[in-house]
């Protein structure tokens, strides 16, 4: 074989390669529409729940058809613990959009509500898909943020708020969730009726103070921490500028139940002619890679909760007896949409706490209770926030 051959031989086989490599890649990354239909059980002649339910079974269902597509089913079979955990549990992740094409009260099954959707499902991790987590964010209600950082850029440049001032760490790690979808409060008018005492006690890592400012300024989240730039030793080397380095530490703080949601700490180097400007840029650096792992973190649990349920503390007073324990647990589970499980946590002096595992959040709850009829209890909301909720037992 001459050279000519060998030549044209070599492209034709690098051709092929790069097809069957482009290929794989795009079917890697193509969305996939598929057209299932869910079911779900009409209980106590709520439609509402049902039709709730019916939908989800039909995006747990696009999803594993999607996935069908791209793996064997003795795969799925061979690897359904895994599935189950990481696959199904982030359902809501994976579909970038559906459309209902037909829902309504089964012809065949009684007491049953079909809905057949046209699902878009996506096999791209969610935090890469912002798409899916524009339908996250609205499916947890929009939640709004704000940002707590302390700063010291070196030494002898501390940084301190005076009513409100916004700070390198602060830009950089709103940037960054403000790409990817998260909403801002207005800090300005939001610090105007916040003690600053409070302020420095978020800042310091203070769960208790963050929480108080989130019920203060409306915020559902608050991220919080600290940022630090030093100097470093000279380096001849460096022909005459320095190094800086910047070390930044964040938390997410989910203000109405002070439950921390994720932490994160980075760090970044930077070299500069001049210390303040040096520490300014490390601390964007490390501010932003920060940022990238702590929004991460929150669509995860996000994520989790709307797939396997959320926490939500529901608290009532005006109990009477033990046994409305067992009337309130049966109003929970079959009244309410979502709920996953009732746990009874204390129960004393005409008050009981429930721990409520549930796709949906307290506002849904207190607008079931409160909406639909029963035979032992008339409901009053006391107060409500997406995680917890206080209202009064009225028995009739």
């Amino acid at each position: 074989m001459n050279s000519l051959h060998k030549f044209l031989f070599l492209s034709i086989i690098l051709t092929f390669a790069i097809f069957f490599l482009s290929s794989v890649s795009s079917l890697c990354e193509d969305d996939v529409t598929v057209r299932v239909t869910g079911m779900g059980v009409i209980v106590a002649d709520d439609v509402g729940k049902a039709r709730d339910d019916a939908i989800n079974d039909a995006l747990r269902k696009a999803v594993e058809q999607a996935m069908g597509t791209m793996i064997s089913a003795e795969s799925i079979v061979e690897n359904s613990m895994l599935i189950e955990d990481n696959i199904y549990s982030k359902t809501q992740g994976y579909v970038k959009s559906f459309d209902i094409v037909s829902d309504g009260e089964s012809t065949n099954l009684p007491n049953v509500y079909e809905a057949t959707i046209d699902a878009t499902v996506s096999a791209a991790d969610i935090k890469d898909d912002l798409v899916a987590l524009g339908i996250l964010m609205q499916r947890k209600g929009l939640p709004r943020m704000m940002v707590l950082i302390e700063e010291q850029n070196l030494s002898d440049h501390h940084y301190a708020r005076q009513g409100y001032d916004m700070n390198t760490a602060e830009q950089a790690i709103q940037e960054v969730f403000r790409n990817k979808g998260f909403l801002f409060i207005d800090q300005q008018t939001a610090f105007k009726n916040i003690q600053s005492s409070s302020q420095e006690a978020a800042m310091r890592g203070d769960a208790s103070a963050a929480a108080t400012i989130g019920k203060q300024s409306g915020a559902e989240v608050i991220i919080t921490g600290k940022s630090i730039s030093k100097k470093a030793n000279v380096n001849a080397n460096l022909g005459g500028m320095m190094s800086i380095q910047a070390n930044v530490n964040i938390r997410a703080i989910r203000t109405d139940n002070a439950d921390i949601i994720g932490t994160a700490a980075e760090h970044a180097p930077q070299v500069h002619i001049d210390e303040i400007t040096g520490g300014v840029l490390a601390i964007q650096k490390a501010a932003t890679k920060a940022a990238e792992r702590l929004s991460s973190q929150i669509v995860e649990t996000w994520s989790k909760d709307l797939a396997s349920g959320m926490r939500v503390a529901v608290t009532f007073h005006g109990v009477q007896s033990f046994d409305d324990l067992g009337n309130l647990r049966f109003i929970i589970q079959d009244y309410v949409r979502g709920v996953k499980s009732v746990d009874q946590r204390t129960f004393g002096g005409g008050v009981a706490v429930f721990d409520v595992e549930t796709t949906s959040t307290a506002v849904d709850i207190a607008a079931s209770l409160t909406g639909k009829p029963n035979d032992h209890y008339d409901f009053e909301v006391l107060s409500v926030t997406p995680n917890n909720l206080e209202i009064k037992a009225k028995p009739k």
